[in-house]
C-alpha cells in the first residue's frame, strides 16, 4: 500500500535532531527555557492538532523548527532569554552567518533569505510558540508576545482589513471590532518588509502548443499513437486551457468525468475537494452512503486516504478550504474537444489497472498506482528542454505558467473579472450565495460561446507540420 502516517514522517524529520545531538546536549535549558527533545514531542502534538494542513506546510513547519533548533544549538547560551535569541534568528534569516571574509564562526553556512521566505519561517516558529504557551501557560516558551502597537501600526492594521473586507464577498461575515481589537496588538519580532512581487510569467501560446503537440511522443514514429504519452497531454491541457493548479489533476476521478448532454464533443469535468467534497454519485446512491465524502468512500472501498493526507510522493495539495467543489471550463472549444477525444482513448487503451493498487484516479502511472506530480514534471521538464525551450519559472514554462496563460488569455479577451474568478476557482468566488452559482455556470458558457463568436480558432497557424499531422489525426478519430 502506497499510504504513509503524516506522523511517521513528520517524527523522523523532527526526531533526527535529537539522535544526532548527544544526550547531554540540551541547548535550551538554563538561560534557554525549551530543551530540543521538547521541542521535537512539542511540535509531534501541534502537527497532529494541524493535521488538516496541507503537505507543504507540514514540512514548512518541520523546517522551521530544524532551523530554529541549529540556531539555538549553535548560539548555546549567547542569549539571556529566548526571545532576545528569537530577535536575533529572525534578522540573522536575512543577513545570512557568512561574514565579509567568507568565515562563519557559528558553522551554520547561512545564505541570506529574501524577506517573504524570513518571514514564513518567523511565522511558524511563532505559532509554534504561541502553542506551546496555550498548553504551558509558562510566558518563557512565548517566544513572539503580543505588545501594544504604534499608532502607525494601528492605522496600518485596520486599513489592510478594510481593503481586504471590501475586496471579498463574504464581507458580512467580517467581525469589524475583533478586527479593532486585534489592530491594537502587534508582535514583538515584526515581520521583514517586503515588496510587491512581480506578476507570474505566463507561458507563451507556442510553446504550450508544443510542449501538446510535440513533447510527449515516446518515438519517432508517430503514426500509431500508442506512441504518445496521452496523460501528459491530458494533464498539460488542464493546465493550460482549464487554468487547473498542477496538483488539481492528481484528484481527478474518474466519475468526475462525464458527456455533455448538449455536445456530446465536449464533456464536464468537476474536481470535488479530495476528502470534504462528495462520493461519486453511484457510491451515495449505496444503502447508508447518501452522505458519503470522498474521505469516507476512499478510506471504505480502496483502504486510502486523502491525497492531501499524504506526505510521500503520492501525496497532492488541495489550494483552499473553503472551496469544496469546481468545474473545470476548458477554453477553447476546439481544446475541450480534443480533450474529450483524447480522455476516451487515455482510458480504453492507455490508463493502466492493478489488482493490487485499485484507485479511482483518473491517472494512473505505469504500474497502476496513481500518477504523482513529480512524474509529471519530470516528463514536462525533458519534453521542454527536448523541443529547446527553459523548462524553469523564470522563463515561464513551469506548470502555473501555463494556468497563468490560461488566465491572461481570458482577461485580454475581455471576460468578465467575475467569470474569469469562476474559471479559475479562486476562493472568494466559491463564497457566492448558493442560488447564485448556477445562473454563474450558465453565464460561464454563454460568455465563453460569445467569445468564441469573436475571436478565430485558428491555433494550427503557429504550429509544426509534424504537429499539425498530430491534430489531423485526432480529428480523423473523431469522425470515426
Amino acid at each position: 500500500m502506497f499510504t504513509t502516517s503524516f506522523r511517521e514522517k513528520e517524527i523522523s524529520n523532527l526526531t533526527l535532531k535529537a539522535t544526532i545531538a548527544p544526550n547531554n546536549v540540551k541547548p535550551f535549558e538554563s538561560r534557554v527555557v525549551i530543551s530540543s527533545r521538547g521541542i521535537l514531542s512539542s511540535h509531534v502534538e501541534y502537527l497532529a492538532k494541524y493535521r488538516n494542513k496541507s503537505k507543504s506546510w507540514r514540512n514548512q513547519s518541520c523546517n522551521a523548527v530544524v532551523k530554529f533548533l541549529d540556531y539555538s544549538e549553535a548560539y548555546d547560551h549567547k542569549f539571556r532569554n529566548p526571545r532576545l535569541m528569537f530577535e536575533a534568528f529572525a534578522e540573522t534569516l536575512i543577513d545570512g552567518t557568512i561574514l565579509e571574509d567568507g568565515s562563519d564562526p557559528t558553522h551554520l553556512w547561512w545564505e541570506p533569505l529574501q524577506p517573504a521566505t524570513a518571514n514564513a519561517i518567523i511565522k511558524h516558529i511563532t505559532k509554534f510558540s504561541d502553542f506551546i504557551y496555550s498548553k504551558t501557560k509558562d510566558e518563557r516558551h512565548l517566544l513572539n508576545p503580543d505588545v501594544h502597537a504604534t499608532r502607525s501600526e494601528f492605522l496600518l492594521s485596520l486599513a489592510a482589513y478594510h481593503h481586504r473586507k471590501n475586496n471579498s464577498l463574504l464581507a458580512h461575515t467580517f467581525d469589524d471590532q475583533a478586527a479593532l481589537e486585534k489592530a491594537k496588538r502587534n508582535k514583538l519580532v515584526k515581520l521583514h518588509h517586503t515588496t510587491k512581487q512581480k506578476d507570474v510569467k505566463a507561458t507563451e501560446e507556442d510553446v504550450i502548443i508544443d510542449l501538446i503537440t510535440n513533447g510527449f511522443w515516446r518515438t519517432k514514429n508517430r503514426n500509431d499513437l500508442t506512441n504518445l504519452n496521452i496523460k501528459n497531454v491530458l494533464i498539460s491541457m488542464l493546465i493550460s486551457y482549464g487554468g487547473l493548479r498542477v496538483s488539481e489533476p492528481f484528484h481527478i476521478f474518474i466519475s468526475d468525468i462525464y458527456d455533455d448532454p448538449t455536445d456530446d464533443s465536449q464533456c464536464f469535468i468537476n474536481i470535488q475537494h479530495p476528502a470534504l467534497g462528495e462520493a461519486p454519485e453511484y457510491w451515495r446512491k449505496h444503502s447508508g452512503n447518501k452522505y458519503a465524502t470522498r474521505d469516507a468512500y476512499l478510506r471504505k472501498k480502496y483502504g486510502l486516504r486523502p491525497r492531501t493526507e499524504l506526505l510521500n510522493t503520492f501525496g497532492a495539495g488541495w489550494k483552499s478550504r473553503h472551496i469544496t467543489s469546481f468545474n473545470v471550463y476548458l477554453f477553447p472549444s476546439t481544446a475541450a474537444r480534443w480533450f474529450k477525444m483524447l480522455v476516451d482513448l487515455y482510458i480504453r487503451d492507455q490508463r493502466v489497472t492493478s489488482q493490487t493498487h485499485p484507485h479511482p484516479y483518473l491517472f494512473s502511472d505505469e504500474n497502476g498506482k496513481p500518477a504523482t506530480i513529480k512524474q509529471y514534471t519530470t516528463a514536462r521538464q525533458k519534453a521542454l528542454r527536448k523541443l529547446g525551450y527553459d523548462p524553469s519559472k523564470y522563463a515561464g514554462n513551469n506548470p502555473h505558467g501555463g494556468r497563468h496563460f490560461f488566465g491572461s488569455t481570458l482577461k485580454a479577451k475581455g471576460v468578465n473579472a467575475i467569470h474569469i474568478k469562476e474559471a479559475m476557482h479562486h476562493s472568494s468566488i466559491k463564497s457566492q450565495e448558493t442560488y447564485v452559482e448556477a445562473e454563474i455556470k450558465k453565464e460561464m458558457r454563454a460568455e465563453m460561446l460569445k467569445l468564441e463568436s469573436k475571436v478565430e480558432e485558428s491555433v494550427s497557424v503557429q504550429i509544426s507540420s509534424g504537429a499539425q499531422d498530430f491534430f489531423n489525426d485526432m480529428n480523423s478519430l473523431g469522425k470515426e
